[in-house]
């Protein structure tokens, strides 16, 4: 049962996390194609395909990994470089999981660094008993990257979330 609730709110997160990160995309789903490669029954990659009349040109690829109990560990995209025929490294999430919370790190590539250690964000959500997100922490790392600096903190109000769907 709390495997179960947690899977839920790991679905939760991800959902979110995508929606944002995704609202482009789905704003043209016509113009791309989307071939996921799948190993015990878990998405491992996923390729984007952007479509231009009959031509289907490489995209965004995105690589998953996963925890023994099949939780999302990381998530790695690379963008196509056509003039150098190749994946270029673009960002990376990870996540880990205690009792009570999920936190999610994102960081950029940099180039210069051949590192992803750019634009390095961290997010903490809250677990209530029943794994449900309650609230959330945004952190962005310090310059000297020795700390983290607090940018947002936000409570989940499932009633007034629920009100504003039925409206």
């Amino acid at each position: 049962m709390k495997t179960t609730s947690l899977f839920k709110a790991v679905a939760f997160v991800a959902m979110v996390i995508v929606s944002v990160m995704n609202s482009e995309v789905k704003a043209q789903e016509n113009n791309f194609i989307t071939n996921e490669e799948v190993k015990n029954e878990l998405v491992v990659a996923k390729t984007i395909f952007k479509k231009d009349g009959n031509q289907l040109y490489r995209h965004i690829r995105y690589e998953f990994t996963y925890d023994d109990q099949n939780r999302l560990t990381g998530k790695e995209a690379s963008k196509w470089d056509g003039a150098r025929e190749e994946w270029m490294p673009y960002f990376k999430m990870s996540y880990q999981y205690s009792n009570n919370e999920i936190t999610m790190l994102y960081a950029r590539w940099n180039n210069s660094h051949k590192a992803f250690d750019s634009d390095v964000k961290k997010s903490v959500y809250e677990l209530n008993d029943e794994n449900m997100p309650v609230a959330y922490k945004n952190f962005k790392q310090n310059t000297d990257k020795s700390d983290w600096t607090m940018v947002s903190f936000n409570k989940v109000d499932y009633t007034y979330n629920l009100l504003a769907m039925v409206k």
